[in-house]
C-alpha cells in the first residue's frame, strides 16, 4: 500500500514458514515522477519510484494476536534470509536489529516439526529415558547410546566466520533455528582433548626431545582422575604431541574411536541441541557481544599509506568500532549424544568429551574463555 501525502511505500508479507507467527514490514521513500504519452491523445501517467529504505521491521505475534511480544520463530530463516538493510549507521543498526531478535525469541516445541530429533533429547524424562528413545527412533541396528547433559558456564559461539548478512555469523539448525553444535565439531575438539590426554601418558618417551625442540616441559595436570599435557589445543607445541601420538605411538583406542583415513571410527558424535534455558535469569537463548578491534585500517583496504609508500601501523590511536554479534547465553543446557556397538569405547568417548568441554572449550574466543561447559 502506498501513502503519496507522506511519500512513503509500505509493504507487509507474511514469512512463508508453517506455524510461524510473525511478518515484515517495510517502508521505503518514493518518488513521484511524470511521463508524458507521445501522442497529445494519451494521458500522462504517473510513476511511483521506491527509493531509499526507511524502516525495516519483524513484527512477531503471540498465539493471542498481540503483536511485539515474545514469540516462537524461525530464528535461522529470520537471521540469515530476512535481514534488514543495516549499510546505514552499520554498527548501530546492527547492534539493534540483532538485540531485538535476541529480545523476541522464545521457543515453542510445537512450532519444530514432528519427527525431528529435538523432540527425542528435550527436557522430558531422565537420560535413560531418553537414551531409550533414541535406540529405538534412530538406530536399528543395537548401538549402544551414551547422554552427557552439560550447561554453558561461559558464552558460546560456533560458526563465527560463517557468512551471513552481518559480517558474523552463528551456526543454526535450519529446520528449528537453533544453534547446535555439529558432530564434526564434538569429534574434533573430543579428538584434541584425547591428545592431550595420550601426551600425558606417553610422555616419558619424548620427553627430551619436545624439551629440545620447545625449551621449556608442560606440566602434567588430572581432570577426574584423566592425566593431561596442560598445554593450548593448538600451535607447534600441540601439533609435536599429535604428530607423536598419531604416528608414532598410535593407541588403539584412539584410531577405534575416531578412525582413519581407511577406516571409520566406531563411535558417532551427533549435533548437540540446546534443550533447556531456563537457569538463566533472563530466561534468553541468545545475548548480544561485541569485540572492538582498534586496529581497522591495518587490516583493511585502508593499510597502505601511500604517501609513504608503506603498510600503516598498528597503532593505538585509530577509532575502534564495535562489531556485535550473537553468542549463546550463559546457563543454557545443552544435550550431547555418542553412539556405537562398544560400550567400552563410548565410555571413554564420554569421558573426552567432557574433559573437553569442561577444560579446552568449543567454538570461537577460546582465548578470552568462550565456549566453556559446566555440570547442570
Amino acid at each position: 500500500m502506498s501513502n503519496t501525502q507522506n511519500k512513503v511505500f509500505v509493504e507487509e508479507s507474511i514469512i512463508p514458514i508453517p506455524r510461524c507467527p510473525y511478518f515484515i514490514k517495510r517502508v521505503w521513500s518514493i518518488k513521484e515522477k511524470e511521463t508524458k504519452g507521445k501522442e497529445s491523445k494519451k494521458t500522462n501517467k504517473v510513476i511511483i519510484e521506491k527509493r531509499g529504505l526507511i524502516n525495516y521491521e519483524i513484527v512477531f505475534i503471540n498465539k493471542k494476536g498481540d503483536k511485539d511480544n515474545r514469540s516462537s520463530f524461525n530464528f535461522s530463516l529470520a537471521f540469515y534470509r530476512y535481514a534488514p538493510d543495516i549499510s546505514e549507521n552499520l554498527s548501530e543498526s546492527k547492534r539493534a536489529w540483532l538485540n531485538t531478535l535476541a529480545d523476541k525469541y522464545n521457543l515453542s516445541p510445537e512450532t519444530i516439526p514432528e519427527g525431528h530429533i529435538y523432540h527425542l533429547i528435550s527436557d522430558g524424562g531422565n537420560e535413560d529415558e531418553i537414551k531409550n528413545r533414541i535406540k529405538n527412533s534412530v538406530f536399528s541396528n543395537g548401538s549402544e547410546v551414551e547422554v552427557i547433559t552439560m550447561q554453558t558456564a561461559q558464552p558460546l559461539i560456533i560458526g563465527l566466520g560463517e557468512a551471513s548478512p552481518y559480517e558474523t555469523g552463528i551456526t543454526l539448525d535450519f529446520l528449528t533455528g537453533l544453534p547446535i553444535i555439529p558432530g564434526s565439531t564434538l569429534k574434533g575438539i573430543t579428538r584434541r582433548a584425547a591428545i592431550m590426554i595420550y601426551g600425558a601418558e606417553y610422555w616419558d618417551k619424548f620427553t627430551s626431545d619436545f624439551e629440545k625442540k620447545f625449551s621449556y616441559q608442560p606440566e602434567i595436570k588430572q581432570f577426574n582422575g584423566l592425566k593431561y599435557l596442560d598445554l593450548l589445543p593448538y600451535g607447534e607445541e600441540f601439533a609435536f604431541v599429535a604428530d607423536q601420538i598419531e604416528n608414532h605411538f598410535v593407541p588403539a583406542s584412539f584410531t577405534e574411536i575416531f578412525g582413519t583415513q581407511d577406516k571409520k571410527g566406531k563411535v558417532i558424535f551427533m549435533d548437540a541441541y540446546p534443550v533447556n534455558w531456563d537457569n538463566d535469569p533472563d530466561k534468553k537463548l541468545f545475548r548480544l557481544d561485541v569485540m572492538n578491534p582498534h586496529y581497522g585500517p591495518y587490516y583493511s583496504n585502508e593499510g597502505w599509506d601511500k604517501k609513504e609508500k608503506r603498510p600503516v601501523p598498528p597503532g593505538d590511536w585509530y577509532n575502534p568500532i564495535p562489531i556485535f554479534y550473537l553468542t549463546v547465553n550463559v546457563g543454557v543446557k545443552y544435550r550431547f549424544i555418542l553412539a556405537g556397538k562398544d560400550n567400552g569405547l563410548l565410555k571413554i568417548a564420554e569421558n573426552w568429551l567432557k574433559f573437553a568441554l569442561t577444560e579446552i572449550g568449543i567454538g570461537a574466543k577460546g582465548n578470552q574463555g568462550y565456549g566453556v561447559f559446566g555440570e547442570v
